[in-house]
C-alpha cells in the first residue's frame, strides 16, 4: 500500500543548493550528468511531441519526414491534449532542472575560486543522518 510519506517528489532549488554543498565534487559530476542525460531525453521527448502536434493541427510539413513517420501517421485527434499536456509538465521539468544545473556550475565556481576551503564541513540546514526510523534508506537527493 502506497501512502503519500513514500511518493517522492523533488526538493525545492533552495533545498537542492544547500545539501549539494556537502557532496563531493565526484557527486556533483555524477548529479549533473544525470541531470544531463533526463535533459536529453526531454528534449528528445518534446520534439517528438511538438511533431505530433503539428500533424494533428495540420503543420506537418512532408518534408520533415523521418524514422517517426509510421508513429505521426498512427495518432489522432484524440490525442493532442495529452501531447500538450505531456510537453507543458516536460517543460516544467526542463526549467527545474536548469536551475539544478546552474546551482551545480555556481557551486563548482565558488569551490575552484578559492572561498571553498572547508568542503568537508557540513550544512547545519539539512538533516543527513538516518537515525530516525522513517528513513529507511540512504540519504540522496531526489532530482
Amino acid at each position: 500500500m502506497s501512502t503519500s510519506s513514500s511518493l517522492k517528489r523533488p526538493i525545492k532549488i533552495d533545498a537542492f543548493k544547500v545539501a549539494i554543498r556537502d557532496m563531493s565534487s565526484d557527486e556533483l559530476f555524477n548529479i549533473q550528468r544525470e541531470i544531463e542525460n533526463s535533459v536529453h531525453h526531454l528534449e528528445r521527448s518534446n520534439d517528438k511531441l511538438a511533431k505530433y502536434i503539428a500533424k494533428l493541427e495540420g503543420n506537418h510539413h512532408h518534408e520533415e519526414e523521418d524514422e517517426d513517420t509510421s508513429e505521426v501517421e498512427t495518432i489522432d485527434e484524440s490525442d493532442l491534449q495529452l501531447f500538450k499536456d505531456s510537453m507543458n509538465e516536460n517543460n516544467i521539468v526542463l526549467k527545474n532542472y536548469s536551475q539544478r544545473l546552474e546551482a551545480l556550475t555556481q557551486e563548482h565556481i565558488f569551490r575552484t575560486s578559492g572561498k571553498a576551503t572547508n568542503e568537508n564541513i557540513k550544512s547545519k540546514n539539512i538533516d543527513s543522518d538516518n537515525n530516525t526510523q522513517q528513513n529507511a534508506t540512504p540519504n540522496q537527493i531526489y532530482l
